[in-house]
This record gives C-alpha cells, sequence and structure tokens, in this order.
C-alpha cells in the first residue's frame, strides 16, 4: 500500500550534517549553493518529524510543502466545475 507523503524543505548551516536528515525520510534533493535539502516524510507523522528536525542544532528552519493540501479541482471559464468521466 502506498502511503501518503508531504515534502520538507530544511535549510542547514552544513551540507555536511545534512546526511542526518536521512533518517527521517527519503531525501530527494540537496541544493549546495542554497544549502537546503528536500525530503519526503509520511503525511501521518510529519508534525513529529518537524519537531525532531528542528531540534538539530544544524538545522536552521523547516518549511512544509502545501502540494497536498491544494484543491485539484478547477473550474472551467463559466465557473462550473467540470465532471471527470
Amino acid at each position: 500500500m502506498i502511503k501518503d507523503r508531504i515534502g520538507l524543505i530544511v535549510y542547514v548551516n552544513a551540507l555536511k550534517a545534512s546526511r542526518q536528515l536521512r533518517r527521517f525520510g527519503n531525501v530527494y534533493f540537496t541544493s549546495k549553493r542554497e544549502r537546503y535539502v528536500f525530503l519526503y516524510v509520511d503525511l501521518e507523522r510529519h508534525e513529529q518529524v518537524v519537531e525532531r528536525i528542528t531540534e538539530l542544532p544544524f538545522v536552521e528552519s523547516v518549511i512544509r510543502s502545501e502540494r497536498p493540501f491544494i484543491s485539484e479541482t478547477y473550474a472551467n471559464k463559466k465557473g462550473k466545475i467540470q465532471e471527470e468521466v
């Protein structure tokens, strides 16, 4: 069964220490220039993971992705919602 995931953007002081973030989820991307790590964690336990990550000494800030909470149902030009067939 596939679990729902959420993306976290973690800004770090040193990328060398960012390897410790692998134990919290799947590291998807690491930016050397901007010094951040994008990782995916389970949606069910993301609040606990964010609390634990922010306590790490090399972490500056954590930003949660809003993509799972955005509605993907769009209206057409007349304002009516299109029905999926």
